[in-house]
């Protein structure tokens, strides 16, 4: 089959699989919620309300509505440019370049969630029309469209799995990392991903580990965490051939002022929406006979986002949990679809109201490690687990 295919699960097909855990809840800090770790028998019984609930918003994705929010994002990349060319005589460089970067890559960013929708098939009715609008926004973003597409579904598909997870998968030690040194790599830690592939540490295959001595990058397809599959190397290609034209355009100082900060500032809010929204200290993470896609789904967080970034990122961080629910629903549907499943999950749905910036602390402060429930340090981590804080010994 197609590896680059939808990878939404029929949840109660899915769910039939796994052997039965025990029902825990724990309370989410200063919320009404509760994020609950459900038996089998409980999937089931909400598995078909959830997919009876979806099916209004699950209609083909309207190409001309789509690109109707392409163009409102790149006028908005338009004005922001044009006010920064009026205030380049009377703005000092050095106070003008780090406010232009964070406006012009917080609007980058609303581009960046277009052409991630056009991964999951919720931009365009039709797989060509998504394949070519995404591959030239990311490639214009410098991501490999077809590369990040792949792992990308691997992470919705095994959301808070802890060996077959993609991104901010919990380590079984603590981290070397202080609270403020995950802050301040967060602008390079994208590129980072793109370079060293998936921090689950498992190749393609989904059975071998990582082998240090071979490449686990994105760019190309004898990487361990690719597929062997030509279009990685198109993604790749894609991502040079937007630099060229960058520099061909800009020169190399224009490059460094116009696009470099901005992608930057766009790189960080992806991580920003990465972590926040699959962190928590209260959130479980499920090892392999105790994972399932729906309850993988049912461990996103959704978030509250100041109204103009909501708006400018496409309500990706106030909708997520329906994302992950069902990815190929489009962004102009899934504030109603949410509200739809509210009542639906109850207390299974997850919403924490902490602020941005106390959200972010806490999950590099109180989330760094899980524990080995078979205290083996030969073995994958199994079961249900939890975010530890760093030791103070560390």
């Amino acid at each position: 089959g197609d590896v680059y295919k939808r990878q939404d699960v029929d949840m109660a097909g899915q769910d039939s699989s796994s052997s039965g855990c025990s029902c825990w809840e724990r309370q989410m800090p200063k919320t009404p919620q509760a994020v609950g770790i459900v038996t089998h028998l409980e999937l089931e019984a909400i598995a078909k309300e959830v997919n009876d609930t979806l099916k209004p918003f699950r209609a083909p994705p309207c190409l001309a509505t789509s690109l109707r929010y392409v163009g409102q994002d790149l006028l908005s990349v338009w004005c922001v440019a044009q006010l920064t060319l009026a205030a380049i005589p009377w703005v000092h460089t050095a106070l003008l370049w780090p406010v232009y970067s964070i406006v012009m890559g917080t609007v980058f960013s609303g581009l960046w969630v277009l052409g991630h929708e056009c991964g999951h098939g919720a931009f365009a009715p039709h797989k060509w029309q998504n394949d070519a609008v995404g591959f030239v926004l990311h490639s214009a973003l410098l991501v490999p469209y077809w590369s990040w597409q792949y792992s990308h579904n691997k992470h919705h598909k095994y959301t808070n799995h802890v060996t077959l997870g993609e991104t901010f998968v919990p380590p079984v030690d603590s981290e070397p990392y202080s609270p403020l040194s995950k802050l301040y790599m967060m602008p390079l830690a994208f590129c980072v991903y793109l370079i060293k592939g998936s921090n689950g540490g498992v190749q393609a295959d989904l059975k071998t580990q990582f082998d240090p001595k071979r490449w686990s990058d994105h760019f190309h397809s004898g990487s361990q965490s690719m597929p062997n599959d030509l279009r990685i190397e198109a993604s790749t290609l894609g991502c040079i051939a937007a630099l060229a034209l960058l520099f061909w355009m800009l020169g190399p100082g224009g490059v460094v002022f116009w696009y470099m900060g901005p992608y930057l500032v766009a790189n960080t809010w992806l991580v920003v929406y990465t972590r926040l929204h699959h962190t928590h200290p209260d959130v479980p993470h499920y090892g392999p006979a105790a994972h399932t896609f729906l309850r993988g789904a049912l461990s996103t967080v959704d978030r509250p986002y100041p109204w103009l970034i909501d708006h400018l990122h496409h309500h990706i961080g106030s909708t997520h949990v329906a994302h992950h629910i069902c990815s190929s629903i489009p962004h102009y549907r899934a504030v109603a679809c949410t509200e739809a499943l509210r009542p639906v999950l109850g207390k299974l749905y997850i919403y924490d109201p902490l602020p941005i910036h106390r959200a972010l602390w806490q999950a590099v402060h109180e989330c760094d490690h899980v524990n080995r429930m078979d205290h083996e340090k030969t073995t994958w981590t199994t079961g249900v687990q939890y975010y530890e804080p760093r030791t103070k010994t560390d």
